[in-house]
Order: structure tokens, then sequence, then C-alpha cells
């Protein structure tokens, strides 16, 4: 008798089960729109491998501004694409999709300790915090004199060698970073941190994307030998890996012995190991505030002179496309700033439209197109869609930035779209609310960012004319709008012929 019971019991209980799972999935609505997935595979093979940002777009122009795809492992991806949706979920509900996605890549090309990758939690906050506190306004105005000094140095490199401005940009933002993160001074005579950084983000610029590698969504191919046909990956994430350990370790170490040795600097690696020598801790607890900090610095050094060069040599090539705005720029450096010295960070209030044409540069073609993709902590609900707990979040940036809505004629360089009677036009969403980031995981470094961006752009059209290249006959050749593929997107094969403007412009550069 008990039998019977116990299985009518538990039918009754299967079926309540099923009515409250019907119910509940009434009440949470759909998944939101997008492509029909395969069965296994999801829409793997929908995600475009060259510039999936575009794609993405036309999607959001058929499905609306929330857009999902599902992945392999039967996660979705969601693809967000205009402003609004991205403030409500990301920064409005940011304790909901503040966390990071657990990813097999990045761990496999040695990026795991990266605090802008690391899951929601206390780590994340200890490494974030030992960054935030050297990168606010105020302490970023203290590294003027550094931004001022690097910049200068830099003009001087593109003087004597136009040709190779990519070199110089790369030597001039890691320099910056060396400098005020570590107390490091380097040359272009000894460029070794230079070439490190950018060997070490070899990586993420290929690799941080959805279906870059295929061992992202078949974990069972981190297994497999590298001498396998088909494997070389294996090859690559060796060495990544060692590349970003030394990216890690080595400037760290260098400016840890400089500091045991007395050497007294301001960097922000020494601040932190003298406040740790100073604190009342044990042996073990020292070395875990030291690991910290190391982040905290490494964080700064991988992220800080990357992008800001990215957006830089956007700037140089719309003001090869658009003499205009070049000389627009340089007439009102020249009633500012006049013919008898460079520009200073006390001149930024009174350069209005030199500030649009950093705005400009940053939206035109900016450097993360796709963000950084967050990761939902609970079930959620969002204009009738439901949004799954463990859903991953892309913010279509370069959609954002490109919205005719709130850019009209968005692939046209036009800083006077930020202007209003030749005053800041506060109508005009701001690029940096977009270009770095949303919520919790705002980009630390964006006052770093922005003042380096600021002092290179006016600096530069106060001593340079900046214009297309020459063909083999000595006539200008036409610059096409060419961006590389990747979690960082590049100007791709950009040259540009850079001359002084004057004899006066140049003799700037010899005081």
């Amino acid at each position: 008798m008990a039998y019977p019971l116990a299985l009518s019991l538990v039918a009754a209980g299967l079926i309540l089960v099923l009515l409250r799972s019907r119910r509940s999935s009434r009440r949470r609505g759909p998944l939101p729109p997008g492509p029909k997935p395969l069965p296994l595979l999801g829409n793997l093979l929908d995600i475009p491998k060259d510039q999936p940002w575009i794609k993405y777009r036309e999607w959001a122009g058929k499905y609306g501004d929330i857009v999902s795809l599902q992945l392999p492992d039967n996660q979705l991806l969601v693809i967000l694409h205009s402003q609004q949706v991205a403030t409500d979920l990301l920064d409005k509900r940011s304790a909901t999709y503040s966390d990071r996605p657990k990813s097999l890549v990045v761990d496999l090309m040695g990026w795991s300790w990266n605090t802008p990758l690391l899951p929601y939690g206390e780590e994340w906050r200890r490494t974030r915090r030992a960054s935030w506190q050297h990168f606010t306004t105020k302490v970023v105005s203290k590294h003027h004199p550094i931004l001022l000094l690097e910049t200068h140095r830099f003009l001087r490199l593109l003087k004597a060698e136009p040709d190779r401005l990519r070199e110089h940009m790369e030597f001039s933002f890691a320099a910056i970073i060396l400098k005020s993160m570590y107390g490091i001074d380097i040359t272009p005579e000894d460029p070794k941190y230079v070439s490190l950084l950018h060997d070490a983000l070899e990586g993420p610029t290929e690799g941080f994307m959805a279906g870059s590698f295929l061992v992202e969504n078949i974990p069972l191919l981190r297994y497999v030998p590298a001498w396998v046909p088909g494997a070389g990956f294996q090859k690559k994430f060796a060495r990544w890996r060692r590349l970003v350990g030394d990216l890690l370790n080595l400037p760290f170490a260098e400016a840890k012995q400089a500091w045991l040795r007395g050497e007294g600097n301001h960097s922000a690696v020494h601040e932190m190991l003298e406040a740790i020598s100073q604190a009342d801790l044990s042996e073990e607890q020292a070395a875990d505030e030291e690991r910290v900090a190391k982040i905290g610095a490494a964080n700064t050094y991988a992220a800080g002179a990357d992008t800001t060069f990215s957006t830089l040599l956007s700037f140089f090539m719309a003001m090869a496309i658009h003499p205009e705005v070049q000389r627009k720029a340089q007439a009102e450096l020249d009633a500012v700033v006049g013919p008898d010295r460079l520009p200073e960070y006390g001149d930024r209030e009174s350069l209005p439209y030199v500030n649009a044409v950093c705005k400009e540069a940053l939206r035109w073609q900016n450097v993360v197109p796709l963000g950084v993709v967050h990761r939902s902590m609970a079930d959620d609900e969002y204009n009738g869609y439901f949004l799954p707990e463990g859903s991953l979040i892309l913010t279509n940036v370069w959609s954002i930035l490109h919205d005719p809505n709130t850019y009209p004629n968005p692939d046209a360089f036009v800083p006077e779209r930020y202007l209003k009677d030749g005053l800041p036009n506060p109508d005009t969403l701001d690029p940096g609310d977009v270009a770095f980031g949303y919520g919790r995981r705002i980009c630390l470094g964006r006052h770093l960012s922005d003042a380096s961006l600021f002092i290179n752009v006016a600096s530069v059209l106060h001593v340079f004319n900046i214009t297309p290249p020459l063909d083999a006959n000595g006539k200008p050749k036409k610059v096409e709008v060419k961006m590389s593929t990747g979690f960082l997107s590049y100007p791709s094969g950009f040259t540009c012929t850079i001359e002084p403007r004057s004899p006066s412009a140049e003799a700037l550069l010899r005081e």
C-alpha cells in the first residue's frame, strides 16, 4: 500500500513542477531573436571572421537592438546595439551583468590574472582597487609632466623619421606607462619593453573574439599535441603564455629592485611597495599584497598603451583624409597657443575644436568594436525577452558609435557634431561614455587615455601638417579607411606624409 502511495506523491510532485515550469516559461517570455541555430553547432557557423560588428549591425536591422546567438555548449550570446539597452542592462543592472565568462582561451594564452577579464568577485575587487587608486582624475594630473615630456620626444622622433609613425607611437605610449607605473625610463635604442608589449598583445588581438579558436567551444582540443595537423594553435598559445608572463613579471621585478636599492621615484609601484612595507602584515600577507600590486601595474601596462595608440593612429588617418578639419584645428591652436610654444594642459578649456577632434577620433574608428564580454549572474527579463543566467553579453560599440540617429553621417569625420555655437554641445552623446565601457567594468585608465590623447593631438597639429602618402611620381595617393579584424582594431596598411608646418614650428622641437 505504501508503494502506490509514494508513487502517486512523486507523480503529483512532477506534475506540479511541470505546471510551475510552464507558468514560469510563459512569464519569462521568449529569448531575444536572432538567426536560426543548427542542431549541435548552434549559430557557430553564422559568426563572421572578418569585422563581425558589421554583420551584427545588419542583424540588428532585422531583429532589433537585442540579438541572440546560440553557442554549441547551449550558452546564449546576446549582442546589444543601442546605448539605451546597454545603459539599462550594464549600468542600471550592473549587479546582474558585471561578471566575466570563464574563458579557456584566456587561460591558455596566460591572461587569467588580468583584472578586466577576471570573474566578478573578491580577486577582481582587490586587483581593480590596486589599479584604480593610481588613475583618478587627481592622480592623472600629477602625471602631466611625464605626458608632456614623452609627447615632446614623440614630436622629435616624428620629425627625424616620419615614416616610422607606428613605432614612434608605440614607444611613446609605452614610455608613459612604464615611467608612471614602474619608474622605468626607456629609450628608442633599447625598446625591450615596447617589443614585449607589442608581441604579448598579439594574443588578445587575434583570439579574444567569439569563434576565433575552436578550442573555446570544444575544450577537449586543448589536449591535442601541437604536432597534430590543425593544432598549430598550441604553439601560438605556448609563445603567448611566455610573453604574457614576462609582461606581468619583468617590469615589476625591475621596479622592485630599484625600490630595494633605495632609488626614490614617484611611480605607482614604488608607492605600493612602500605602503606594503609599512603595513603590519605577516610575510604571507605581504607576499599576497605584492602579487596584487604587480597585477594592478600590469593591467595598466597591458591596456593603457595599446588602446590610446590605436585611437591616435585613427586620428592621423582622419587628418590625411580631411584637410579642412586639420586647418580649422590649427587655426584654433594658432589663436590660443601662438607660435612661440607648444600646447599645454592649461590650454585645454580654450580649445573646444581640438577637444572635439579628440572625441571624433575616439568615435570614428573605435579600438574595441565589440567591447569586452559580460556574463549575467542571474535570470533576467528586459523588454519582454528572457535573458537566462550565464548569458554572454556583447555590446556592439562600433554600431552604437555609428548610429545615424545619434551621429548623422556616421562614417564621416565631423568634429562639429560635438559643438554648438562654438561651445561643447551637451546634447551629443560623448563617445567616451560608450568606448570606455559600462557599469562596474568601466575602464579605469580612461582619464589617462583622455589626457594622453588630447596633448598628442594638440601638439601634433600645432607642429605638423598631415597629408596623404605620395606615389612614385610624387602625387598624393588616396587614403582608404581599412581597419583590422580582432578584439583590438587598428588602421590597416595606413601611411601618410608628415612635415613641419613652418620653420618656426620646427624650431619648437629644438627648444
